[in-house]
Order: C-alpha cells, then structure tokens, then sequence
C-alpha cells in the first residue's frame, strides 16, 4: 500500500522561564541568560506535527485531516496557548520548559491519541526565526 506523510501546522503564544531549581542562580543565569528572567518571557511558537501511515484504499486519505487538526488543538493548542508553560499546563509540572522538554511532552500527549496504523513521525517546533527544535520520539 502507498504511503503519505501528513503536516498539520498550529500557532500558540506561552511564557516561560528556564531555570533549573536544584542549581543555584548563578549557574541558572549562566545557562539560560535572559530566558532564566523572574519575570518570565514569552514566544510566539509555530508547530508542525508529522503523522505517516497506508493510504486507504476506500477513503484516499491516511487520516482525516480535519481530525489530526482537531487533535492538536485539543490535547495541545488549548493547554499551552496564552499560559505560562512553568505554572499553567500539567503535563508540564516538574519539567524544564526548554523547546527540547516541550516537544517531547507533546509528543507524549499526542501520539496515545492517534488512529491505529498512523505513527506520529515529528513535532517540530520553532520558537524563533533563528532557532526551532525538530522531535521525533524515544530511541
């Protein structure tokens, strides 16, 4: 059976602040400079989600789209989007809100969600022009 790869694009606006609570604040101000702020700084993130599957013969389509949007905007659009990623999003509690941490958990939250037979291949997720982080599961 042919194969396709599907993308489905979101946008989210959070705050955060990167700093790790069993350092002291010098190392965390090392590490993380502006992004460790008390008053936390925000992004304006654009994601990408990537599901593969067959095609199925009867409907043409790997999934329906429209679902796989519907996903994203349930399990992580409406849990990030305008909240501060430290306080706001339990799937969050007790993680460093780096990109890296934020791509894994929601890869976490999705792919239990997904149809059988389409596998989430990558979440990728850009926090800026100059720097974006591409997930693509657990070894």
């Amino acid at each position: 059976m042919p194969r396709a790869h599907l993308i489905c694009k979101a946008e989210f606006c959070a705050a955060f602040r990167l700093h790790n609570p069993s350092k002291d604040d010098a190392w965390n101000r090392e590490t993380y400079g502006i992004c460790n702020s008390d008053s936390f700084h925000g992004h304006n993130w654009l994601m990408e989600v990537e599901v593969s599957g067959e095609i199925h013969e009867e409907t043409g389509m790997v999934m329906d789209l429209l679902k796989l949007q519907d996903l994203v905007q349930e399990k992580l659009i409406s849990k990030v989007d305008h909240r501060n990623l430290n306080t706001d999003v339990d799937f969050l509690a007790g993680k460093l809100t780096t990109t890296e941490n934020l791509a894994a958990a929601f890869w976490e939250q999705l792919e239990p969600e997904l149809p059988q037979g389409v596998q989430l291949r990558e979440i990728r997720l850009e926090e800026s022009r100059d720097y974006s982080v591409r997930y693509c599961g657990a070894d």
